[in-house]
């Protein structure tokens, strides 16, 4: 027989499962003589007519010539001590996902490929919001070409030309492995060994060894022990108000506080709602119900709600699963909780990332009020200090851009850059850094812009005591004399130490060594303290509803 190119999926499947534990219900496996102890599925799936045939609403003899019917194909192979799987069609459909080791594929990828010839690159950017994307290349290109930030980025997957063309023409891999080559079937079992050493090799590390630093945990039984240190951290904290410093909650997607200006928790018969999102109002909720017990089940079944002034409903609701942020160690190794997802972190990544927090220049700004948001601190900070321009949601466009952009939230006489976001809109911290970053960028490359905010800083009241505050296109820009300030507001009490979600820390990192190291900027953050407020609870009375 020669050989033949073919395509192959093949996937590496956990030690502690079998074949016969590893496909689906309804599959039946048989002994595949053909290689030796080899197992075999083949069948067929399908038989329906079409949707849109029902969307057509046609005859009855009309849809049965339209019976769609697909094949599958699953070989099973022992080598080298271990189970593969290697599908045919749709057969990989017929294995459960739970019976793979994750990342088989991506684990050779990085090894095989040649780094200067990748084509596509899978990536997700993991935050409160987390961001997922494809980037691809018209021709083999390096790393650089797929825009992939080590500190921030997650690859789940790589296509490209391995540096062996014996093993596969081309080559790509996430959980499982796909690859292309002329082989015969005898030649399978040699195939998935070379893919096996790949695996366990680690000369990625010398172009990839970020690659490790941030992995997404998918892993069923350490999902399982992340969930239940959760559930006992909330527990613990449930019983105990003194406990539970290193929980807390946030916003899964952008929130807007014009649509909602409360929130309330569902799930557990409490009319009880709050100007912020804070775990110290969740448990509490949780106590005057009298719930002294902590389960898995409220992960899902409690949710947070955006309402108004009178706790209705008016936005977006989630399972407090998804808001919760957690950080831990477990079994020597550090994970996070953030938008839902369990990440496992590198130590020495999260230590940096810490380090230069606490090292960044702390400073001081004017103190909130109970129930502030960004909205309302800006308003009334605007009104107190004269020092400090508002140019909260004055927007001016670059010259370059199709869209305006705001330069801050204030401005300050001696050339400060103030940008402020409520800690409890974690989903936007990320957003407020980039913020400060994409302003910094254009006030010193692009001059006009500059004479355009100064026209737009003349029209606000009180505009002509900073005219000076930015350089005009006709002077030169120093960046050194700017100041770009982010300020975060907080209900942490006084006396403990607020802290910034890992993802958050990464991105203010991000942000701040371009806006010190590359443009010139000095960098300050600043944690703006607001006391905690009460309840707001809906009572009827007559002629309405009213809030206490």
């Amino acid at each position: 027989m020669t050989d033949k190119t073919q395509n192959l999926s093949i996937r590496l499947i956990r030690a502690d499962y079998t074949p016969e534990k590893a496909v689906r219900s309804g599959v039946t496996l048989k002994d595949w003589a053909r290689l030796a102890g080899a197992k075999i599925a083949l069948g067929s799936a399908g038989g329906d007519a079409p949707r849109w045939a029902e969307f057509l609403d046609l005859a009855p003899e009309d849809k049965n010539t339209l019976r769609q019917r697909s094949s599958f194909g699953l070989v099973f192979l022992p080598v080298d001590g271990r189970w593969f799987a290697v599908s045919f069609g749709h057969g990989h459909s017929k294995i459960d996902p739970l019976s793979l080791e994750q990342d088989f594929g991506l684990r050779v990828v990085l090894n095989a490929v040649d780094h200067k010839k990748l084509r596509s690159a899978d990536l997700s950017t993991p935050d409160a919001n987390t961001l997922s994307r494809r980037s691809q290349t018209s021709r083999a290109s390096e790393r650089s070409a797929f825009e992939i930030d080590p500190e921030r980025d997650i690859v789940r997957g790589l296509l490209g030309e391995p540096k062996d063309k014996t093993f596969a023409t081309k080559i790509s891999g996430g959980d499982a492995l796909s690859l292309r080559r002329k082989i015969k079937v005898d030649d399978l079992p040699a195939a998935c060994s070379r893919a096996l050493k790949l695996a366990a090799a680690d000369e990625y590390k010398e172009e990839f060894g970020w690659i490790d630093q941030i992995k997404h945990v998918r892993e069923a039984d350490v999902l399982a022990k992340l969930t239940g240190s959760l559930v006992q951290a909330l527990d613990e904290a449930l019983k105990d108000p003194s406990k539970g410093d290193d929980l807390g909650l946030a916003y899964p997607a952008i929130y807007d506080p014009d649509r909602a200006s409360r929130v309330r928790f569902r799930g557990y018969g409490s009319s009880d709602h709050f100007p912020d999102l804070e775990i110290s109002h969740y448990l509490d909720g949780l106590r005057s119900k009298g719930i002294t017990s902590y389960v898995e089940g409220f992960l899902r079944k409690h949710s947070v709600e955006e309402c108004d002034d009178d706790g209705a409903p008016s936005g977006g609701a989630w399972p407090v699963q998804d808001c919760l942020v957690y950080e831990l160690e477990l079994d020597g190794q550090r994970f996070t909780l953030s938008g839902g997802r369990w990440y496992r972190i590198d130590p020495d990544l999260a230590n940096e990332v810490r380090d230069y927090f606490d090292n960044i220049e702390k400073v001081e700004l004017p103190p909130a009020q109970a129930g502030d948001n960004e909205k309302t601190y800006n308003a009334r900070v605007a009104a107190a200090n004269a020092d400090l321009l508002c140019m909260d949601v004055k927007l001016v466009k670059p010259s370059d851009a199709s869209s305006p952009i705001e330069v801050c939230d204030f401005l300050g006489a001696d050339g400060r850059l103030i940008h402020i976001k409520d800690k409890t809109e974690s989903s936007r911290l990320s957003h407020l850094f980039n913020q400060g970053l994409v302003s910094a960028i254009v006030l010193k490359r692009d001059a006009p812009f500059r004479d355009r905010v100064l026209a737009e800083v003349a029209k606000q009241p009180g505009g002509g005591a900073f005219s000076t505050a930015v350089a005009a296109s006709n002077a030169p820009f120093d960046a050194d004399r700017h100041k770009v300030v982010f300020g975060v507001l907080t209900t942490t009490p006084e006396g403990k130490a607020p802290q910034l979600p890992f993802f958050s820390l990464i991105s203010l990192r991000h942000a701040a060594r371009r806006i010190a190291d590359e443009l010139g900027y000095k960098v300050a953050f600043s944690w703006v303290r607001k006391p905690g407020v009460g309840v707001g609870k809906k009572r009827k009375r007559a002629g309405g509803t009213t809030t206490t």
